[in-house]
């Protein structure tokens, strides 16, 4: 017999078919791996963004002074946020915050670039301000007009709470100026519905002897 040379028709539309669908397969396989790398790289671009906002409060807070509540509500969780403008300028009140806040003098490198500064953070609740979650307010001094900056707006609670020396029990901070704090402790809670890092969620503690006001 003469030995046959080439492909009948349908040999060749066979192996189109099968080429089709090893393509296809190949396709599909290569869209999964660009998901699972779109996926991780958001995941480890979130991961940074949550180590470096809590390494930067542990910073501020550990080389500073936490002011301690001395009755009535915290600042500014009654008060308004109001702009006006006056012959000195734009004058700013704090927002209205939702829950714990703290207060600390800190020496750290900071957004005000000055050697020593006073910065709040809150939960801002106001509806009159751009800013949602976990926000903070400085000022650099008393010349300066006040600032504000969002931290992590997926962040919904914030508690903060004082360690009593005499009991050795956690106060929150309400409670704060009627025992012998020792240290403090902060920690972060996301919004309902929403995720935080887990690194995030770990309290902060800080020793507090002599650095209380």
């Amino acid at each position: 017999m003469r030995a046959r040379s080439g492909m009948t028709l349908m040999e060749l539309i066979v192996g189109l078919v099968i080429t089709g669908v090893m393509a296809a397969m190949g396709t599909a396989a290569f869209g999964s791996i660009i998901d699972h790398r779109r996926v991780i790289r958001e995941s480890t671009l979130q991961m940074e963004r949550a180590v470096a906002l809590r390494e930067t409060l542990r910073l501020w807070i550990a080389s500073g002074t936490v002011a301690i509540q001395r009755g009535g509500v915290p600042r500014g969780s009654t008060a308004r946020t109001s702009t006006s403008t006056s012959t000195t300028g734009t004058v700013v009140s704090a927002a209205v915050a939702s829950g714990d806040e703290i207060t600390f003098t800190t020496s750290a490198p900071n957004p005000a670039m000055t050697p020593s500064v006073r910065i709040r953070l809150f939960i801002d609740a106001d509806q009159s301000t751009p800013e949602t979650g976990l926000t903070m307010e400085y000022q650099a001094n008393t010349l300066t007009p006040l600032q504000r900056r969002q931290l992590d707006p997926a962040v919904g609670t914030m508690t903060v709470e004082f360690l009593d020396a005499r009991t050795h029990q956690w106060f929150s901070a309400s409670q704060a100026a009627t025992i012998s704090p020792t240290a403090v402790r902060v920690a972060l809670f996301p919004i309902d519905g929403m995720t935080l890092p887990a690194i995030l969620q770990l309290p902060l503690i800080f020793p507090m002897l002599g650095g209380a006001q």
